[in-house]
This record gives structure tokens, sequence and C-alpha cells, in this order.
């Protein structure tokens, strides 16, 4: 008896949870429309995925196809369903790349890779993937009216990455392997412009020539970083020891 019992709870459970989603049984397309941008901008993101999805199934072909691919995507995306929202996005940039929603899918791309980033001390797939679409999307729409906020985005996704050659500069530096430790700190220093970190890098590079007796290199790299950035408290004790340390 309780086993039955425990049933019929889940089959209305799962009753329930389907009839969250809209019927659109004799709705034309302008009020299916009209409903998903309902659900849309209420937040109700299962609801409008359903609906943009809906959409491209009974028109295929619409001239509208664009917009439910991206709409789709972002209610996706909300839902942290990533490989759906990029995948919806991909088509919107390949299928449509003249379309009116062409830059800001393009624009959604970087951006849904930047929100999937991990520690940088961890896996940077996902960074770097972002970093490749957003210089797709300086590449292909320089005129688009998200420029800035694609040029914002480059800056945290290089002060990220600048961050994660740092940090494996530094291990190299502790583990004496001098070679592997320039390679990366040169990678932070030279290949994202300027970053929030540049201090440390810099100073992490006076680190590393004094640890090589190189004391010219180490004095200016430790010069610069205390003439040209804003640094902490803690990275000018530092540089300012490195430098008493040469003396």
């Amino acid at each position: 008896m309780i086993k039955y019992g425990t049933i019929v709870v889940f089959l209305f459970l799962i009753v329930s949870g389907c009839g969250t989603f809209p019927s659109t049984t004799g709705m034309e397309k302008e009020q299916i429309i009209d409903l998903a941008d309902q659900y849309f901008q209420d937040g109700q993101w299962p609801q409008a995925s359903f609906l943009y999805t809906e959409l491209m199934f009974k028109f295929p072909g619409d001239t509208e196809t664009d917009f439910f691919l991206y709409r789709s995507a972002l209610a996706d995306r909300k839902q942290k369903l990533w490989a759906d929202a990029e995948f919806y996005l991909y088509r919107v940039v390949n299928e449509f790349p003249r379309g009116v929603w062409a830059d800001d899918a393009q624009f959604a791309l970087a951006e849904t890779m930047w929100m999937q980033r991990r520690d940088y001390r961890r896996d940077q797939t996902q960074v770097i993937r972002a970093r490749q679409e957003v210089e797709r999307f300086f590449e292909t729409y320089p005129a688009s009216p998200l420029i800035d906020s694609a040029f914002e985005l480059s800056v945290l996704v290089n002060d990220h990455l600048a961050m994660r050659a740092l940090f494996i500069g530094e291990f190299y530096i502790h583990r004496q392997e001098t070679d592997a430790a320039l390679l990366y700190l040169r990678d932070a220093m030279d290949n994202y412009g300027e970053t929030s970190c540049r201090g440390a890098v810099l100073i992490a590079m006076g680190d590393l020539y004094r640890s090589m007796d190189n004391s010219y290199s180490a004095k200016t790299y430790y010069n610069r970083a205390i003439e040209t950035c804003e640094l902490t408290e803690e990275e000018q004790d530092q540089a300012l020891s490195g430098l008493q340390e040469l003396q």
C-alpha cells in the first residue's frame, strides 16, 4: 500500500511538472511570440525556452528563426544549460551571419564561456574559448553597439589569463626552473595588455632575475613595478625588499 501511494505521488509530480509548460494549441505565431516574450521578461526560463523552441519547430525557415534561437539560448543559459546555449548561439552566428542578431549572439557566446570560468589555478579551457570568441567579435563586428561591452569583457578575460600565467610562473620560480618561469612570466607581461596583476608580474620577474644573479635586470623590474604600477602594500614591501637584497 505504501509503495502504491509513492507511485501515485510520483506520477502526480510528473503531471504537475508537465503542466507548467504552456499549451500553444490553436495559437497564431504572433500570439506564441508574445507569450514567449512574457515568460522571458518574467524570468521563467524553462517556459520561455520551450516556447521559442516550439516556434522553431512549428515555423521552420521563418524569417525570425535567428531571434528564436538567440532567445532560446539566453533562456537556456539562465538555467546553466551551457551546451544547449552554445549550440543555439553558434547556429545564429554561423547560419545567419548577416542577421540583426548575429553580433548579439557572437558577444553572448564569449560571455557564456566566460560565465563558465573556473579559478585561475584550475583548467582554463572555457576562458581561452571566451578570448577566442571575443576576438572573433572584434574582427567580425567592429561597428557593433556592443563593442564597449566586448572590450570590458576582454579586459576581464585577459586579466584572468594573466593571473594564471603569473601563478604558473611563480610555481616554476619556487622550483628553480628558470626557463619555464621566464616563459610564463613573459606571457603574463606581454600578451594580455594592462592587467590588475602587472605589478605582481614585474616583481616576479625581479625575483626571477635575482635568483639568476642578474642584478641589473632584477633592479630594472623592481623599479618598473614601483614607478609604473599601483602596488598593494604587500607588493610594495616585496619590491623594496628585493632591491635591498641586491645592495
